[in-house]
């Protein structure tokens, strides 16, 4: 998919992509990773708890692979 984007910079995503994005008004996070640029939202995707074993756990309310998280931690290792 293609964006335009005018004189001033500005671009427009297109609804479907919002939706998929942002779930309320708000921020769009903008992360520079290998592929390009990455958005996400700003918001906070889930909640935070201390396990049985003390440590903290996220809940997402979906199931996330281990592919996910080394993924992720990549990405924020490559940001450091």
């Amino acid at each position: 998919m293609r964006i335009r984007v005018d004189a001033q910079g500005r671009m427009v995503l297109p609804r479907r992509l919002r939706e998929d994005i942002v779930t309320t008004p708000g921020e769009l996070v903008v992360r520079r990773v290998a592929e390009g640029l990455l958005l996400t939202s700003a918001t906070t995707a889930g909640v935070v708890s201390t396990g049985t074993d003390g440590l903290p756990v996220l809940h997402l309310g979906r199931k996330v692979t281990n592919n996910e998280v080394l993924d992720a931690l990549d990405r924020e290792r490559v940001e450091r």
